[in-house]
């Protein structure tokens, strides 16, 4: 059965927004250690995009979401994300960021199976000065 919410709309993401992050991928698992891969991850139109997942696996940006834990000294934002592409692949974004540091995993899925997982660090990427 389904109830609609009505009152609850869904907050603009304003903690990630516009916001790019240099990052470094890491094939988890596998046979052999993959080496890392340079890459961004922006947060623009609530939607995360990686050049790498794109390229790659073809994904697209993926909306995503963000909560916000301030009980810290500073301020501490999980999100998680998920998409798929025209293989019937899906992508599942999970990661934290707090201050100007970024970490996560990324798992590729397919049938039910995961196929690839990365994990991430990075730091936000300083803005060009004009």
């Amino acid at each position: 059965m389904f109830f609609p919410a009505f009152g609850q709309k869904k907050e603009k993401d304003k903690a990630l927004a516009g916001k790019v992050f240099t990052v470094e991928f890491t094939q988890v698992g596998g046979k052999k250690a993959s080496d890392p891969v340079a890459d961004e991850i922006s947060f623009k139109s609530e939607k995360l995009n990686s050049k790498f997942m794109t390229t790659e696996n073809q994904f697209l940006p993926t909306p995503y979401t963000a909560t916000v834990d301030s009980s810290d000294s500073y301020m501490t934002i999980t999100f998680e994300a998920s998409g798929k592409n025209q293989a019937d692949e899906e992508i599942r974004w999970e990661g934290t960021a707090s201050g100007e540091d970024i970490e996560g995993t990324v798992q590729i899925i397919k049938k039910g199976r995961v196929k690839k997982e990365y994990s991430f660090t990075g730091t936000l990427k300083a803005k060009k000065k004009k």
